[in-house]
């Protein structure tokens, strides 16, 4: 039997046990609202009669806000405290949840209720996690780290697998949210029953706390341009309405500069630019996010594609994905440790790259439409990558950090490194559509009597028109994974230009697991 009075500071053994189940539930949960929707797409589409380059948009809003909020989740904390954040952060959630329900006919507004989700999301992560702490005795909270880095994998892995499940198997995408509801609502009711006694202090006053939100909302609203400008692009493969996209662009920088000017003279910015004079920061911070963009993207347009194109169901899909879990954990604990006994991070973070590259090009090979059972084997080294690259990429941004910057510092790589998954998913379509005209124009030209022989193969036009569209898409969507296999072997070998510190202090695991969070 576990003695859980050994690892609870306060709390009887029972109260102790339902705070981990509801805190790592609503881990679990937030994340793997991240996930699960992508396979739901075509689902969704179907349901709001909109076209997925629209329906898209849900999963972009609340990446953006979601990576916008771990910004402001910190100061929310040190101003309410970590219960009164986490019980409004779940309750948020919630409400939200519902309110997606309750709007699905009216998408604009569904949308919008989309990035409170985000939100809401966002600021649960960082609170949660050190009221967990809290409870905890100093000598056991590895345990409690452990636990709570169990849900990292979540959105890549068991996400896209339950939402399929929701979408095809029930029959019905909405249990998500409806579940959502439910569950969250549940969390913010035993977090605020079982520490209806402790009371919260504030850390940070009010007027500080005012002008951290005024920088959000314009750092917020900054973020929200820059992606409603690819988002316009989608729609418009950024050729048309270019009225609407400049007013959108210049929207953009309107906002950056004011949000550079009111943060560069606040007292506590919201984010700290002078943590870029650690040349190893922002350059980690590039790769970092450029990578993540690239691998949001792949798994977006993945799920996406082979439904649309090859004909698999929402749960055969996000199945697909279910063995990344098999080496991810695994390996992150492993990289963790030997990092911490002085393993070069440059080594894990470099075969990582590889092992992505390789994924990815062994994707690009296969002879299209494939069976479902060949398509499962790149995903274990996909896993195998994804456990070696966050653990190690975190370590060497992190590399010369002065100990008092390095929360804020990966606030900062959180925040970036989401924001970086929405606009993934905006340039990952785009990307989608250039590649396609490329190959649609290529069966066609440069000899033009391939479109005329190959239109006097069919005797229906229709038909001709699918079957053409068809190759040029199953053509399309292993170009992209060639493509994303080139870049990886770029960025592989970019990681060696970083320059790792060896020291480790102890109180860095939990820093790092903070900084492992999407």
């Amino acid at each position: 039997m576990i003695d859980f009075a050994r690892y609870s500071r306060i709390l009887p053994p029972a109260q102790f046990i339902l705070l981990n189940l509801a805190l790592g539930t609503g881990h679990f949960l937030v994340l793997l609202n991240a996930g699960a929707y992508l396979p739901m797409l075509p689902y969704i589409s179907g349901s709001a009669g909109e076209a997925i380059g629209y329906v898209e948009w849900g999963q972009i809003d609340y990446f953006t806000a979601m990576g916008a909020s771990m910004l402001i989740a910190r100061p929310i904390m040190q101003r309410y405290g970590p219960k009164n954040a986490s019980i409004f952060a779940y309750l948020l959630f919630s409400l939200a949840s519902l309110a997606a329900l309750l709007v699905i006919p009216y998408f604009s507004v569904y949308t919008t209720i989309r990035v409170i989700q985000g939100f809401a999301a966002g600021i649960s992560i960082v609170p949660s996690f050190f009221l967990l702490l809290e409870y905890y005795r100093e000598t056991e909270q590895k345990t409690a780290i452990s636990l709570w880095s169990l849900a990292l994998f979540v959105p890549y892995t068991i996400g896209p697998a339950l939402g399929g499940w929701f979408a095809y198997v029930m029959g019905d995408w909405r249990l998500l949210f409806e579940a959502s509801f439910v569950i969250s609502l549940a969390i913010s009711a035993i977090i605020w029953a079982l520490l209806a006694d402790w009371e919260d202090k504030a850390e940070k006053s009010r007027r500080a706390f005012f002008s951290s939100l005024t920088l959000f909302a314009l750092f917020f609203s900054a973020a929200m341009a820059l992606l409603g400008f690819f988002d316009v692009g989608i729609l418009t493969d950024i050729t048309s309405n270019e009225a609407t996209l400049w007013q959108v662009f210049m929207a953009f920088l309107l906002l950056s500069w004011l949000f550079w000017l009111k943060n560069g003279e606040a007292r506590h910015p919201l984010i700290d630019f002078s943590l870029f004079r650690h040349t190893n920061y922002g350059f980690s911070m590039l790769i970092l996010c450029f990578s993540f963009m690239c691998f949001q993207g792949s798994i977006v347009q993945y799920l996406l594609r082979i439904q649309l194109i090859e004909g698999y169901t929402a749960w055969h899909a996000g199945l697909i994905f279910l063995p990344l879990f098999v080496f991810s954990k695994p390996l992150n604990m492993l990289t963790q440790k030997l990092i911490h006994n002085g393993l070069d991070p440059r080594l894990p973070a470099s075969v990582a790259l590889t092992a992505f590259a390789a994924s990815y090009w062994w994707i690009s090979g296969y002879a299209r439409p494939a069976t479902w059972e060949t398509l499962i084997w790149p995903q274990f080294l996909m896993g195998a990558a994804m456990g070696l690259f966050f653990v190690s990429m975190t370590s060497l941004a992190l590399s010369h950090i002065p100990k008092k910057e390095q929360v804020h510092a990966v606030d900062m790589l959180n925040a970036f490194r989401t924001l970086s998954a929405a606009l993934g998913i905006t340039i990952s379509d785009i990307a989608w559509d250039l590649i396609n005209d490329h190959e649609q124009n290529r069966l066609a030209t440069p000899d033009p009597a391939n479109a005329y022989r190959f239109s006097f193969s069919f005797d229906n036009l229709h038909l001709m028109h699918e079957k053409f569209n068809l190759q040029a898409a199953l053509l399309t969507l292993n170009d992209l994974f060639y493509l994303l296999a080139v870049v990886f072997v770029f960025l592989a070998a970019t990681v060696w230009l970083l320059r790792p510190d060896a020291r480790k202090e102890p109180e860095m695991v939990i820093i790092e697991n903070l900084g492992e969070e999407t």
